[in-house]
């Protein structure tokens, strides 16, 4: 049986076979992100967004520290950022990763994540980088975990050191269409601290993933290792949607 992203990935590899030039937009010939793809993600990188959850304001006047939902939630991680929203050009660019294979856009978008975590000094004391895992099942189809590959490159600009902290030891139908308390329900039990993951308690630790929606993964991740005995948990992602 296929699933929706089955036919995404299909879908995705029938508008760029294979091209040799930008991994984006497929222009040109050389095999980099192009000056316009670049220019459209650095114009999206500056918008107004929430100091707690990352999320990007729907409204261009926005000036509060606060989205409306982060001034009456209290999550269970400190706080998380993002690049940019998850539209055009970066949200292209995050789904030829993801389900277009296109590996090589890792490392730059690694790099913009990193930019954006430069930013703020809660990030300076970060111990240890935390991937979100896949199911064995899921990283088989797929064949990598982009968190893994987002956060090996945010490493190489951070310096902070990458740990698999995490499994994700129960297969969890897809999040999209679902509420952020079905998504919560959807991910509960879902991830577990690994044995031989030691060395956590009372550190600062920055899961990373590639998108923050809800917040119900990241929720989700911070509850385990929080309970594990880290001291802090941050998140870090390439786009965050709007709120």
């Amino acid at each position: 049986m296929f699933s929706l992203r089955d036919v995404w990935n299909g879908l995705v590899n029938l508008v760029f076979p294979g091209a040799p030039g930008c991994p984006v937009c497929g222009a040109g010939e050389e095999p980099e992100i192009c000056l316009v793809c670049r220019e459209g993600m650095r114009a999206l990188s500056g918008q107004p967004y929430c100091n707690c959850c990352g999320r990007f304001s729907r409204s261009p006047a926005f000036v509060s520290t606060y989205c409306p939902e982060c001034r009456v939630t209290r999550w269970p991680f400190d706080r998380c950022r993002a690049y940019g929203p998850y539209e055009g050009v970066l949200r292209d660019a995050l789904h030829r990763l993801k389900y277009g294979g296109a590996r090589e856009l890792a490392g730059p978008l690694g790099e913009l994540m990193a930019r954006a975590v430069r930013q703020h000094q809660a990030y300076y004391t970060a111990d240890l980088l935390v991937p979100v895992p896949l199911t064995e099942e899921t990283f088989t189809r797929r064949g990598f975990n982009q968190a893994v590959l987002l956060a090996n490159s945010v490493s190489r600009e951070l310096g902070i050191p990458v740990r698999t902290v995490l499994a994700k030891v129960r297969q969890t139908p897809a999040q999209a269409g679902l509420s952020r308390a079905e998504r919560l329900a959807n991910l509960s039990g879902a991830f577990a601290v690994l044995d031989e993951a030691g060395g956590i308690r009372g550190r600062t630790l920055v899961v990373v993933d590639d998108v923050f929606t809800t917040g119900s993964t990241l929720s989700e991740a911070a509850r385990v290792l929080r309970a594990a005995g880290a001291a802090r948990v941050l998140g870090a992602v390439f786009v965050a949607g709007r709120n």
